[in-house]
């Protein structure tokens, strides 16, 4: 054998010990990627992984299981239809324009689980690399964030109430007062000069203003409580009637002022198991509201139904109505709008947002239906409860008016 054959034989085992290592080490880091793929599988996280051409070819098996579907369903844009269709377009947006760069990403939308519930997910996106430092594509942890951002919303949404909540301390409620005061030294220089010809007149001026004062402040007291969760909730079994009742004589002198007539047509059966003191403070703001509302010689009226398991209220009045546009803002306090009443009555607003607060507390819904010129109707539901022998027994059914109520 010739040397040169020899040297030719060295170099060829040479290389295929090398090739073999080669394989040796591709081998292992099939192994270690296929590895990594195992522990993503189970780890808490929501993984995928997109190739160059930005389709994603893989979801881990907590993905799957949080959105209920599979991998081929999944595969390329698929998980896409799980997308919040108003989170889809920023959400393309921002990984395209990432992508493109090479840029790691964060971004926040909502996805669909496998329940059908759209979830709050944070998805941290990073661009990751093979060996030689070539650009391999994208892979991505996703979180289900749904408990903090419900948080963050509901913090956003309390520090709005505060704002909101000081704005009517300091302007809603320093007018009734300025106007009590400032009434209180002209009756006192009349009293002085003997002049008693207006002091009657100012006095029923005085007393409005007080009364005013004295129900914006019972509802801050109680939306405040609401909104701190401190406010007690003592459900018991009582009469609709008597109530209506009740509610109708404390505003006798409201409606005789404006010559309306409250007509009290709830059934006598009407019976309920809720918080008297919330359903009260219901009733009253919102037939107050159908008297600010409502011209002089109208007319307002309170019924009653059944349904299933619940009780049915309707307020109703035939006054000025409210427009389409500012129905759905009538319970949001951050778009809160008070609309002078038909004898320029002020009011602030509070009052719906603490009926809508006590009648969900009771499960209930609170509704409005309204057409410009003729009128509103304000309904809500409470439980009737299951314990019928335990009902208060009903009154005879009345009909009163501003002018016959006793």
């Amino acid at each position: 054998m010739t040397t040169d054959n020899k040297h030719l034989i060295e170099k060829i085992k040479k290389l295929e010990k090398e090739n073999a290592s080669l394989k040796q080490k591709q081998i292992e880091i099939t192994e270690a990627k296929e590895l990594y793929l195992k522990i993503f599988e189970e780890f808490p996280a929501l993984i995928w992984r997109a190739r160059l051409d930005k389709l994603c070819d893989y979801f881990n098996k907590t993905w799957l299981e949080f959105t209920g579907r599979s991998m081929e369903q999944e595969f390329g844009n698929g998980w896409t239809e799980s997308l919040h269709p108003n989170d889809f377009d920023a959400c393309l947006n921002t990984y395209v324009k990432c992508f493109d760069k090479r840029e790691a990403f964060v971004m926040v939308y909502r996805m669909k689980n496998r329940f059908g519930e759209y979830r709050w997910i944070r998805d941290y996106g990073s661009p990751f690399y093979d060996l030689d430092n070539s650009f391999l594509g994208y892979i991505g942890s996703c979180y289900d964030i749904t408990d903090i951002k419900e948080n963050e919303i509901k913090l956003q949404e309390l520090n709005s109430n505060k704002n909101k909540f000081f704005s009517i301390i300091g302007h809603d409620l320093k007018g009734p007062f300025n106007a009590i005061i400032g009434f209180s030294e002209l009756l006192v220089e009349f009293v002085k000069e003997k002049d008693f010809e207006k002091v009657g007149e100012i006095a029923e001026v005085m007393l409005q203003s007080s009364r005013r004062a004295m129900s914006l402040l019972s509802n801050l007291i109680k939306w405040s409580q609401t909104q701190s969760g401190t406010i007690e909730y003592n459900p018991e079994h009582f009469n609709l009637l008597k109530m209506v009742n009740e509610v109708v004589q404390l505003l006798e002198g409201v409606a005789s002022q404006k010559s309306i007539t409250i007509n009290n047509l709830v059934d006598p059966k009407s019976t309920t198991f809720a918080d008297k003191e919330m359903i009260q403070t219901v009733i009253r703001n919102l037939i107050s509201n159908a008297l600010k509302y409502t011209h002089a010689g109208g007319k307002v009226e309170v019924s009653s139904s059944f349904s299933n398991e619940f009780l049915t209220v309707k307020i109703s009045d035939n006054g000025v109505g409210i427009p389409a546009e500012k129905v759905n803002n009538l319970f949001n306090i951050a778009e809160r709008h008070s609309t002078p009443g038909t004898q320029n009555e002020k009011g602030t607003g509070l009052g719906l947002l603490l009926c809508k607060e006590f009648i969900e507390k009771h499960s209930g819904k609170l509704e409005v239906a309204s057409e410009v010129g003729f009128g509103s109707t304000f309904s809500f539901t409470l439980p009737i409860g299951e314990n019928q022998d335990k009902i208060i027994s009903p009154l005879e059914p009345q009909h009163t008016s501003a002018k016959d109520e006793i």
